[in-house]
């Protein structure tokens, strides 16, 4: 599956500073947080991955 890398590099973004909003955010359920953070960074994680593997267009 080939992912454009100004995509990746968007959504990294938009996770990078989600996270960071919702760390500064007060939540009344810590659990709630917590969730929301883990799939922030499990994306911020997959799309930096995504951004820096070579892709198979670029190799031939």
């Amino acid at each position: 599956m080939k992912i454009n890398k100004n995509l990746a590099e968007a959504l990294l973004m938009l996770s990078c500073i989600s996270l960071v909003l919702v760390g500064t955010t007060v939540f009344e359920s810590a659990t709630t947080k917590t969730v929301i953070m883990v799939v922030l960074a499990i994306i911020a994680v997959v799309m930096g991955i995504a951004r820096f593997l070579p892709s198979k267009s670029e190799a031939n």
